[in-house]
């Protein structure tokens, strides 16, 4: 059997004997079929970040579809962020995204543990800072008073995924301080150790430039658009910590089930 390109939303299929059939039960594309056929090479990581896809022509003999629908289905793509054109290269991978579904509470270690990923954790930086005045009112404490600030550079399967910076009163959670976060997981150690057990988080979402510093940390290019999560975690409604969250746009996903 033998995928056709029309010019319309509906797949056909041409048989042995030359009767071109429509499948009611299939509405896509062929060129947003193409899309997603490539989308799972990149996550499964037969196309690695950095590299090369196959050219036009190798992806036409392939996939035995038209140059408009490869072309449509690369700018498709690229447009995602996933991919990116390079005047006389190429097309190149930028990245495979991590999926986070917005039901849930968010736990980047457990996250990457059911997404398949090994995930690690650099500790850029953990200080004591004095709290400004919106710091304050996040975390419930007076202006000036003492706040544990630790910088976290997430990874999954070594790639840079996303910069987080959390923010805890230092007179509730002075004992962070004695924690080695290279070798623990921040929350998994409250949970288990501490008996902190996180069970409310309001998140805020929105678009950001990333600035020089974060470009070289997430290791992408500067001047990029990326995604900005603030969020303020709870246990029994009484605050533990707020954080904010930066990552490219390529490399990060939310998605979010809607049921009536």
């Amino acid at each position: 059997m033998k995928l056709l390109t029309t010019g319309y939303n509906q797949l056909y299929i041409k048989s042995r004997g030359g009767n071109t059939v429509k499948n009611e039960n299939d509405k896509l594309p062929i060129y947003y079929k193409l899309a997603k056929k490539i989308e799972e090479n990149i996550e499964k990581g037969i196309w690695r970040k950095g590299e090369p896809i196959p050219s036009e022509r190798e992806l036409i003999k392939i996939y035995n579809v038209s140059r408009i629908t490869v072309r449509n289905a690369i700018d498709e793509l690229v447009k995602q962020g996933k991919l990116e054109k390079i005047q006389g290269k190429g097309t190149f991978v930028l990245g495979k995204s991590i999926v986070q579904n917005l039901g849930n509470l968010y736990s980047f270690t457990r996250e990457m543990e059911k997404q398949g990923k090994i995930s690690s954790t650099k500790v850029l930086n953990i200080s004591i800072m004095k709290a400004s005045l919106k710091l304050a009112l996040h975390l419930g404490i007076k202006e000036n008073d003492e706040v544990i600030y630790i910088e976290r550079l997430r990874c999954a399967d070594k790639e840079p995924i996303m910069i987080d910076r959390s923010y805890f009163s230092k007179e509730k959670f002075g004992f962070l301080l004695d924690i080695d976060l290279t070798k623990k997981s921040l929350y998994k150690t409250l949970e288990n150790e501490y008996g902190v057990y996180i069970n409310k988080a309001i998140e805020t979402f929105s678009g950001c430039m990333l600035t020089d510093e974060e470009s070289e940390k997430l290791g992408c290019a500067k001047h990029q658009y990326g995604l900005l999560v603030k969020r303020t975690s709870f246990m029994d409604e009484k605050v533990v910590c707020y954080s904010t969250t930066v990552a490219s746009g390529d490399t990060f996903e939310f998605t979010i089930k809607l049921e009536i």
